[in-house]
């Protein structure tokens, strides 16, 4: 397409990193470039795996990539994260001010909320720029300066969009709702359980509930360990995490039998991980307002895409996904509801396939879909 400006991508972040803030840059970036826009990713110097981030998130193109100095502080408490975040964003404003003030570039900036400070610096550089936003924000001062001169804003769900538009009166056509979406290409040549679990080497003769991501206290990754618990003739597969990150955020002593920690793996091997499970499960809190009203967990679109039966928590934030016709659901924080619904959808296949084929259809948004209909959202708002 032709995009008539340059897209410099601000991101406090350490890049490549495992978490799942940085699989969602990274494939956003990829499908901007493969939709044809010219975009640099303008990151800080960090310590970080030393591969580059296409080989770390098996890419199909190179990101053009800016790594600028920072005050080295980062592992210094809360402190030195702050003066680091705004090391990065003196960094940023000078790097991007030259070119802008000086080499007379048009470009617009596209940045996303990965903390609650760096790019505070935004609007003073004078050109265009766009927020991803993917959590509703307290009234302080940086956000209301930089809602004040956005062009446009990206929430991932419409509760975000509709609290943003409350809090600073961000115009509703000023504020679109896209929520993170899935490579297809990675699901492409579907593999059975039995294929699956055998390259994977895994167990063949038993059921298996699997949970992808890491572990975070806020998740509701208690509800899991309880379950398991109560089943002990499943298999629980926690991919993403280890039993030792469970024990240090309080949610096991004694790890049980039938709960498998495989820690973090590659993302581009997450599909087969999928592929060998039989039900797949969603997590959300209600103990925790970003777990409960604001995530837009990219799991959801992987399950779909995996085609396998989803058992999701009723929260706010997944019911803006996942409907009934889609998944199967539990109340939030009712871990001991969980069994029973294990149980109906290994008494139900029909219906569960179903549900598989009707999450698959709605739930299959491919990044360069999301990239373009972002990409079509800027356009209107520069004109």
């Amino acid at each position: 397409m032709d995009f008539p400006y340059k897209i410099y991508y601000i991101a406090n972040a350490r890049m490549p990193t495992e978490r799942a803030h940085g699989i969602q840059l990274a494939k956003m970036c990829e499908a901007f470039l493969e939709v044809g826009v010219n975009l640099e990713l303008v990151v800080p110097r960090r310590e970080t795996d030393t591969r580059s981030v296409k080989d770390f998130y098996g890419l199909r193109v190179d990101i053009p990539l800016k790594r600028l100095r920072i005050l080295p502080l980062y592992t210094f408490g809360r402190f030195g994260f702050f003066l680091g975040s705004l090391s990065f964003a003196v960094g940023y404003f000078f790097y991007l001010g030259w070119k802008h003030w000086v080499r007379h570039e048009k470009f617009v900036i596209y940045t996303t909320d990965l903390d609650q400070f760096s790019f505070f610096l935004i609007p003073f550089l004078g050109v265009p720029y766009f927020v991803e936003m993917h959590d509703a924000k307290k009234k302080l001062w940086q956000f209301i300066l930089l809602f004040r001169y956005a062009s446009g804003v990206i929430s991932i769900n419409e509760i975000i969009k509709a609290q943003l538009c409350y809090r600073f009166h961000v115009p509703n056509k000023k504020n679109i709702v896209e929520p993170n979406a899935v490579d297809r290409a990675l699901f492409d040549k579907p593999e059975s359980k039995e294929v699956a679990r055998t390259l994977l080497g895994l167990s063949s003769d038993r059921r298996m509930v699997m949970y992808i991501g890491k572990v975070y206290p806020w998740k509701g990754l208690g509800q899991f360990v309880e379950a398991a618990i109560l089943m002990p003739n499943i298999l629980f597969y926690l991919v993403g995490g280890t039993a030792e990150e469970l024990r240090t955020v309080g949610l096991i002593n004694e790890q049980p039998a039938n709960l498998v920690c495989v820690g973090q793996k590659p993302f581009a091997e997450i599909p087969r991980w999928l592929w060998a499970a039989d039900v797949l499960i969603v997590l959300g809190t209600e103990k925790d307002d970003y777990s409960y009203f604001y995530t837009s967990p990219m799991k959801i679109f992987e399950y779909a895409a995996a085609r396998r039966p989803i058992l999701a928590s009723v929260t706010p934030a997944i019911a803006s996904i996942l409907s009934n016709n889609e998944a199967f659901v539990y109340p939030a924080d009712k871990a001991a509801d969980i069994p029973e619904r294990i149980r109906y959808i290994f008494e139900h296949p029909d219906e569960a396939q179903d549900k598989v084929n009707q999450a698959y259809q709605h739930l299959h948004s491919s990044w360069g879909e999301r990239a373009l209909r972002i990409v079509h959202f800027m356009e209107s708002q520069l004109v």
